[in-house]
């Protein structure tokens, strides 16, 4: 049966995010410098004017304030970094990536979970991942210590590939639910997380994405078991999703 589409079901705190990722991008690339302006600059000399422009290479005044691993960065590796970090992208295919992902992925969560404890796990999956990972590269890989210390980290991945580690814990309590996942969503989850981990980009990003998805099991194990034990062996989430809407993400 084909679900009529209602706009209301476009109003949800995961699409406000992504409208804010959205606005912050845009101000982070576009920005002028201020006079006498000597923190981060994105621009890349080596490459054409239009490709810096188009791609976002260039700009860069929010990554200097809000970003991790800023060499020249104001206020240098401030904690609250570990969180702003995670509203900014480094490219428009980041960005684009991250915004389709956040759509199918952190839509399921909010109506599984409900917006608010979406929002806390995509959050704490997010900085649980910032402070783990730099510090784990550079244990595995001594030699990238300077690279990583001087690259910008940011991006929205981390959080992403937390609800996911989450969805799949609660899939795990209960097997039904698979079901009432929307195969877009399934579809979104499998490509999101296999290319933008394993064939876009190796490395950190790959530590960082698996990093991230363990967390984000460990947090939601942690968030569903008492759930799970107190009703001996059955696990109901907080929000029920409903048949209705299961089909449109």
């Amino acid at each position: 049966m084909k679900h009529k589409f209602n706009v209301k079901n476009l109003l949800t705190v995961t699409n406000l995010m992504m409208i804010i990722l959205l606005v912050l991008y845009f101000l982070d690339r576009f920005l002028p410098f201020p006079e006498g302006y000597t923190g981060y600059d994105a621009w890349l000399d080596d490459t054409p004017p239009a490709f810096n422009y188009i791609f976002g290479s260039c700009g860069g005044l929010l990554t200097n304030y809000m970003a991790m691993n800023v060499g020249a960065a104001v206020n240098g590796t401030a904690f609250y970094r570990n969180f702003t970090c995670i509203l900014l992208h480094g490219h428009v295919l980041h960005l684009i990536a991250n915004l389709v992902g956040l759509y199918f992925i952190g839509n399921y969560t909010e109506k599984r979970f409900g917006w608010w404890i979406m929002l806390i796990l995509f959050v704490v999956t997010a900085f649980l991942e910032s402070i783990i990972t730099d510090p784990l590269y550079v244990a595995m890989f001594p030699s990238k210590a300077e690279e990583v210390a001087a690259t910008p980290s940011m991006g929205a991945s981390g959080g992403i590939f937390g609800l996911i580690g989450v969805s799949l814990a609660a899939i795990f309590f209960d097997i039904k639910s698979f079901k009432k996942i929307g195969m877009p969503t399934i579809i979104v989850m499998a490509i999101y997380g296999f290319l933008t981990t394993y064939v876009v980009s190796l490395g950190w990003t790959t530590l960082c994405h698996n990093v991230a998805l363990i967390v984000g099991l460990v947090v939601g194990t942690l968030l569903i078991l008492p759930f799970y034990l107190l009703k001996k062996g059955k696990f109901a989430t907080q929000t029920e999703i409903s048949e209705n809407n299961t089909n449109d993400i």
